[in-house]
């Protein structure tokens, strides 16, 4: 039975030490660390003291500082000529030091070269120790040394501030490479951001979240996803849904309580047996997704939070949600342990947290109370119908279980190898199992997959057998949202597009926080002809999910670009070809995209890049999947202004 504890209690907080005897120690945490000077301080100090005292001071008074604190930086101490900074997310100090270089440079335009006062930025992400209000450690010292790297005017950021940015601002920084650096054990790979881009770049406001663009540094795809690439010549060549279907408004998450459910710790975890935690993780947001008053990030969105030990605000701030919900789990071969809480992110108050001992036969009871637990504390209308979504089927064996979730995480690598293996322990599941619904739907995206990705020697047969084994999920669980997601991704493939857009509207209305299902809609609506709704579908995956998996970011960039939204299009598919110049279909609309916009050179040499890779390529079928003749004529005439 369950060992529940009745009372509340707080959770000693992860980013805090404490000693055995209760003595609270200094204070540890991630932060963004920025450290900067002004260049030739001494020689202008010497030339006029007075004059380079005030100017600094009124460059602090009326620009410096106001940004700091727009951006919600903290100075945490200034060194004459330096100042260190503090920021609670690595977009705020990227963004708040290109907004004071680009004032900086428009206060020195009427000024004498020899009495401007010009500075070096240096930006790092790492562990600090906060003590009296001041901060130490290697994060601090990295920070310095990348800032005495920079060039005037400039930027320069380390690999970890590079990869939480990307994709999330709209800025390209140079490869500086390995830099041996003083007091600093291990090289640090440096990025530069040089004067002239700075000028260049839009406008950042302080109050600007970022828009969803390809997939950055995190997209691990989870493991419910399936690949949305069709295989051939055709290219997506099947997808779309009828007229008349509408695309969730752009509020229509924000409406709702958001919650992030960060991915469970496996304490003591070995040989990758952290699965599990995973595992667990991912079902409880999914159970949590089917109450319609809650809007649940999705298993992408927190998955860069892996390992790591954020603040509740922090995570607030990144993913502007309400409330975080951390654990751990300890798992032996005779209990299972799991300790939760829930924490406002808004005052950083433990709501409420509990803890677990159970037999490894009732985990599927711990998820249950888990979220029973949760809802009760954000204080939520919760019906007996939404109780029992929330509860799932589970099966009759616990290992069927173990082995659904071990398949899930092999899919997730999006491999041939891994991929035979994740159907092995899928079908393992079903003997075990037969009434498993989530082992039905595992099978059937491994069919899936080897049908998209040429792992089969009969594309139509795999798809075939996918279909049947979601047609069994659905019929063993009509409450499952990845049944359903995953019958209509399979109609999709068969060009049954009104069929498919029924399963994900099912699918969705079952788990309205489902991203999968969102994915899958950007295609079908893209392919029917409506990129108004493509769009709209595109971008609440980015509300759901702060980064947008590739497949999606070339449908949504797509739609962008036949809705004549080319610079929005090249937003969203230049950092996608950057990370895989290999996938052909970002690359092809890209070339079409720069085509569009005017910026013919980069047309033709990405074109040019195109032909080189895939030397078979041909404009015939391209687009084929579009019903719209208007719009695949469009599409047409675009890659021939490209060069392809």
């Amino acid at each position: 039975m369950l060992k529940l504890p009745n009372r509340l209690h707080s959770l000693s907080h992860p980013w805090r030490g404490v000693t055995a005897a209760g003595e609270k120690l200094v204070e540890r945490r991630l932060a963004a660390i920025v450290a900067a000077d002004v260049v030739g301080y001494s020689r202008l100090m010497g030339a006029d003291e007075i004059g380079t005292l005030r100017a600094l001071q009124a460059h602090r008074r009326e620009l410096i500082d106001p940004k700091i604190a727009a951006y919600r930086g903290r100075i945490v101490k200034t060194m004459g000529d330096g100042v260190l900074i503090e920021f609670p997310s690595a977009v705020e100090a990227v963004a708040c030091a290109i907004s004071i270089q680009q004032g900086m440079a428009l206060r020195n335009g009427d000024v004498a070269e020899d009495k401007r006062l010009t500075f070096r930025i240096g930006i790092n992400v790492g562990d600090i120790i906060s003590e009296a209000g001041d901060i130490f450690g290697d994060g601090v010292n990295v920070a310095a040394r990348l800032e005495s790297l920079c060039e005037p005017s400039g930027l320069c950021i380390s690999r970890a501030v590079r990869d939480q940015v990307r994709d999330k601002l709209p800025v390209t920084f140079e490869d500086l490479g390995e830099q041996q650096v003083k007091n600093i054990a291990r090289p640090v790979r440096a990025f530069g951001l040089a004067p002239a881009a700075i000028a260049v770049l839009p406008e950042l406001p302080a109050n600007e979240r970022t828009a969803p663009s390809g997939r950055g540094r995190l997209w691990i795809i989870a493991a419910a996803l399936a690949v949305m690439i069709a295989g051939g010549g055709a290219w997506w060549v099947v997808r779309a849904p009828p007229t008349g279907s509408s695309a969730p408004t752009a509020t229509a998450a924000a409406e709702r309580a958001a919650i992030a459910v960060l991915p469970l710790e496996a304490l003591g975890a070995e040989g990758g047996s952290d699965y599990f935690a995973e595992g667990l993780t991912e079902d409880i947001i999914s159970a949590l997704g089917r109450f319609r008053e809650l809007s649940v990030m999705s298993l992408g969105a927190v998955f860069a939070y892996k390992g790591r030990h954020p603040a509740p605000a922090e995570v607030g701030r990144d993913l502007k949600v309400r409330y975080v919900v951390e654990g751990f789990i300890r798992r032996g071969p005779e209990r299972i342990r799991v300790s939760v809480s829930l924490t406002d992110t808004n005052h950083s108050a433990v709501l409420w947290s509990e803890k677990y001992e159970a037999e490894p036969k009732d985990i599927f009871a711990v998820q249950d109370q888990i979220t029973r637990q949760i809802t009760g504390a954000l204080a939520l209308r919760v019906t007996n119908l939404e109780l029992a979504r929330s509860a799932s089927k589970p099966p009759n064996n616990l290992e069927a279980y173990d082995l659904v979730l071990r398949g899930r995480a092999l899919l997730s690598r999006l491999t041939r190898s891994a991929s035979a293996q994740a159907r092995e322990l899928f079908e393992r599941a079903i003997a075990l199992d037969p009434n498993y619904a989530s082992a039905y739907v595992g099978l059937g995206q491994v069919n899936l997959h080897a049908s998209n990705l040429g792992w089969t020697e009969d594309p139509g047969e795999a798809r075939e057998r996918a279909e049947k084994l979601a047609q069994k999920a659905v019929a063993l669980d009509d409450l499952s949202s990845s049944a359903h997601a995953l019958l209509g991704d399979v109609a999709v493939h068969f060009g049954d597009y009104d069929r498919a857009l029924g399963e994900l509207n099912r699918a969705i209305d079952l788990n309205g926080s489902n991203a999968e299902s969102y994915e899958h809609l950007v295609a079908v609506l893209l392919y029917r002809g409506d990129t108004s709704g493509a769009i709209a579908a595109g971008e609440f995956v980015g509300q759901l999910q702060p980064e947008v998996p590739e497949t999606t970011a070339f449908d949504l960039g797509t739609a962008y670009l036949l809705a004549d939204r080319g610079t929005e299009a090249i937003r969203i598919l230049e950092p996608v070809v950057g990370r895989n110049p290999g996938g052909p279909y970002a690359s092809i609309i890209l070339a079409a995209a720069y085509a569009a916009v005017g910026r013919q050179q980069e047309a033709e040499r990405q074109a040019k890049s195109v032909r080189e890779r895939f030397p078979t390529f041909s404009r015939d079928r391209f687009g084929s999947a579009l019903r719209n003749p208007s719009l695949r004529a469009k599409l047409d005439h675009m890659l021939e202004k490209a060069g392809l």
